[in-house]
């Protein structure tokens, strides 16, 4: 009768357990312990047709069944996290089971570049769209070639332009970077910190630059900061947003980029000990500013805001928005009250000026539905110059292994655009796209940023012109 009774007392523990897993630790199961009989295990008949240790064995069975129930749980939500950004962020499938190794890929790309004359986000391209087998790519690129004969090497100008009704303008540093690259077939082409050739300037047009420089990634962040600034010096564009600035790369930019007045995302003249923010650079020597405004986000748990700045750049009247939209999957709601929020500035604002808005908005195609839906006049960069898919994803992992996720799946994202409203009349005329500093450093080895910088160009329209 004591024993039963104590099984009794034991069983109420075991039923009345979180099933957390934890120690059942009750002194009256120390009854098992004494009797040296495990109650979940058949084998002493004298308590076969004890009714306690039938029910307790069936609360064994639910309990056993709980614990395994739970165990799997666990295991789908620590993959699903783990896949997280992989399975929401990315509009890519999985890639081939047989692809070949990083390095044979860069490899691949690096011949495409020279047979072609291509750049890499266009041998990329080529080279993923036939699962990276070379020939079949360059084929691809040159349709009417003979026999699978590879034709003679073309200028990256001339060979964009057979694909793109708008090319990029060639200059003498297209020429030289071509021969550089020509030099070096052994090796892959890196960027190097020497002091870049720069863009020449045209007169009539106007370029805008945005890139997420990635500060909050304390490897490699001087040189992969110069970098970034060597990038910037040599595209020469009027305008440049920068995110996740960080006080110490901050200082190098100041010192790189001197031809640039730079404006911060941060009220005051402290910036805080770890804190990261936006930035407008505008070209000394052709921009005249008006004001610069700082507009919070409320919602925002990391600090997010909306730096404005009214200037004339080469006599164009132009407000030019930058921001840092809320990051991950999880924050969508409140990404989307920002976008909201921002478009509904570019809306708002005179006509009488263009304003060019963007960032790293960490925007997925669904959320641009809705209240957060693109406004009647406003345009996307990317899709009004043509869509040129080699220009489509800025983080993509893919390609930039500065970051990589767990498992083989990589995402390829679109998360840093360029939006733009014309003023009345028209005073810019969006011509091309691209993306930059997609080169490695030799520096590190590693590229400026996990994030591709995406650039636009403008061609300054009729009496606006300098």
């Amino acid at each position: 009768m004591l024993e039963t009774r104590a099984i009794s007392t034991a069983l109420m523990c075991i039923l009345t357990q979180d099933c957390s897993g934890g120690p059942m630790s009750h002194p009256s199961l120390q009854v098992f312990q004494k009797i040296k009989f495990h109650p979940f295990h058949t084998g002493r008949a004298i308590l076969d047709n004890n009714p306690h240790v039938a029910l307790l064995r069936r609360s064994q069975r639910t309990w056993d069944s709980s614990h395994r129930n739970l165990d799997k749980i666990k295991e789908k939500t620590m993959a699903s996290e783990a896949s997280a950004i992989s399975l929401s962020d990315s509009d890519e499938e999985e890639e081939d089971a047989n692809l070949p190794s990083r390095e044979e890929c860069e490899q691949r790309c690096q011949s495409f570049c020279e047979v072609t004359g291509a750049d890499s986000a266009l041998a990329m391209y080529y080279l993923q769209n036939r699962k990276w087998n070379l020939e079949a790519a360059v084929s691809d690129f040159f349709p009417e070639a003979d026999g699978g004969q590879l034709p003679k090497p073309m200028s990256s100008t001339t060979s964009e332009a057979s694909k793109n009704s708008v090319s990029r303008p060639k200059s003498k540093s297209d020429s030289a970077d071509q021969a550089k690259a020509g030099s070096s077939s052994s090796t892959e082409k890196c960027l190097t910190l020497a002091p870049p050739v720069l863009q020449p300037k045209h007169e009539n047009t106007i370029k805008v630059l945005s890139w997420n420089i990635d500060g909050l990634d304390p490897d490699n962040l001087q040189s992969r900061t110069e970098g970034a600034c060597s990038v910037l010096t040599q595209e020469n564009a009027e305008v440049i947003f920068l995110q996740e600035v960080v006080e110490r790369s901050l200082s190098i930019i100041r010192n790189r980029c001197s031809n640039y007045q730079v404006f911060v995302g941060v009220e005051g003249d402290v910036i805080m000990p770890n804190a990261y923010f936006t930035a407008v650079l505008l070209r000394k020597d052709c921009t005249n500013v008006h004001y610069v405004n700082i507009a919070d986000f409320p919602g925002s748990l990391m600090t997010r805001n909306l730096l404005e700045v009214k200037a004339d750049v080469k006599n164009v009247p132009m407000v030019l928005l930058t921001s840092h939209l809320e990051s991950t999957a999880e924050y969508s709601a409140e990404r989307k009250k920002q976008l909201k929020m921002a478009f509904g500035r570019v809306v708002s604002l005179p006509q009488d000026c263009t304003v060019v808005f963007g960032g790293d908005l960490n925007l997925r195609e669904k959320e641009l539905a809705g209240d957060s839906a693109k406004p009647l006049g406003v345009y996307d960069l990317w899709e009004c110059t043509g869509k040129r898919p080699e220009a489509k994803h800025t983080w993509d992992l893919m390609r930039n292994d500065n970051k990589q996720l767990g498992g083989k799946f990589q995402p390829r994202c679109r998360f840093d655009r360029l939006y733009a409203r014309h003023s009345k009349p028209v005073s810019l005329k969006p011509v091309y796209f691209e993306l930059v500093g997609i080169q490695r450093l030799a520096s590190c080895r590693r590229y400026p940023s996990d994030h591709w910088g995406i650039l636009a160009h403008f061609n300054i329209q009729g009496t606006a012109k300098a």
